[in-house]
């Protein structure tokens, strides 16, 4: 089935669906694209979907369109700056209902300035990528047809933490989702999540070289965000031995109780040396996420991270869209589905994201 895109508010080229299948062992398991691309995967899918002719005017993408990287910096089609602002999913294999609802993506978008949404497929755990391809694809699908569908910037996130060990299954993924939504401008790829200990010119910049040329033989133009070592803090580092290409930025993230000055003139040397940034996970607590019942929200620290990114005109996704009793978490237990998240429903760190997204 074919499936038609728009850039910019116009109508582009019509992509046929590409079928793939991953790695190792893959002919023993479902495909990771499943042939009917409207099924309802286990995150909601809708059957029947119809992409709109072109975004909603108004809403972020008929704002900005086709988003590039010009000298280091993120700029939309008309070649001026932008910055993005939003949030991430939990990881889907553990969360998907308030990542596929649109009424919530809506709520967001229209009174917090929401901007982008990223979509992390957990890859690793029980039920994720691994062991079951397509209800994860599927569940990126819902998030993505739904961002596409408010006329939102979506990040589709290989939530991963050992990706050069996945290769071939991230590769055969990344061909068959470009195909699928490479023609759309609302799509930005993030291809590795947090490299941890790993050594970025004989590791993870080749898996990087792999995955943008996969994507760019179905996609020639969205923007392409790359993990860097130590959890994604070490940015210094690959600045110093960039990938080659077009479009493409760099990850950092920040747990503003732990990863404070030191973090922070890591990413400005980064960003001396002319590496595009892109902040594709924060939160205002621990690197835990804020599980520690005696755990607190560093606003002051968070502040001094939102200051060096709002003059660097760095784009931001907050961690995470989910109910829990963590810090990180945005919403209170059992927070409405569908949005209308007031005061009341906001938890942790939530009231500090919901003021910076409305700065």
């Amino acid at each position: 089935m074919a499936l038609r895109g728009w850039r910019g508010g116009f109508v582009a080229c019509v992509l046929s669906m590409v079928v793939g299948c991953g790695g190792e062992g893959a002919s023993e398991r479902e495909p990771i694209i499943p042939a009917d691309p409207n099924a309802v995967g286990s995150g909601g899918g809708s059957s029947g979907w119809q992409p709109p002719e072109a975004p909603e005017p108004g809403t972020p993408v008929a704002l900005h369109g086709q988003l590039s990287v010009v000298d280091g910096a993120l700029v939309d089609a008309a070649g001026a700056p932008v910055q993005l602002k939003g949030v991430s999913t939990m990881w889907l294999n553990w969360e998907q209902s308030y990542a596929s609802s649109k009424e919530g993506l809506l709520w967001l978008r229209d009174n917090w300035g929401l901007s982008v949404i990223r979509a992390a497929m957990g890859i690793e755990p029980a039920n994720a990528y691994l062991n079951n391809p397509s209800g994860m694809a599927n569940n990126v699908r819902t998030v993505v047809r739904n961002a596409i569908d408010l006329g939102v910037y979506v990040i589709i996130d290989w939530h991963d933490h050992n990706a050069e060990l996945h290769q071939q299954q991230a590769s055969d993924y990344f061909a068959a989702a470009a195909a699928e939504f490479g023609s759309y401008p609302n799509v930005l790829w993030e291809t590795y999540n947090e490299p941890t200990r790993v050594d970025w010119g004989t590791v993870v910049k080749p898996y990087h070289e792999a995955m943008t040329a996969v994507i760019r033989e179905r996609d020639p133009d969205n923007i392409i965000i790359l993990g860097t070592p130590l959890w994604s803090q070490r940015v210094d580092v690959a600045a110093t031995n960039p990938v080659a290409g077009t479009n493409l930025m760099y990850t950092v993230h920040f747990y503003s109780c732990e990863h404070r000055g030191v973090q922070r003139a890591q990413a400005l040397a980064a960003r001396q040396l002319g590496l595009p940034l892109f902040v594709t996970e924060w939160g205002a607590t621990a690197a835990n996420g804020g599980t520690d019942p005696n755990g607190e929200v560093c606003e002051e620290e968070g502040q001094l991270w939102h200051d060096f990114m709002n003059q660097e005109g760095i784009s931001w996704a907050a961690w995470k869209l989910d109910d829990c009793a963590d810090l990180s978490c945005l919403l209170r237990v059992s927070a409405p589905r569908v949005g209308g998240w007031t005061d009341e429903w906001l938890n942790g760190h939530g009231p500090f994201v919901r003021a910076r997204m409305m700065d």
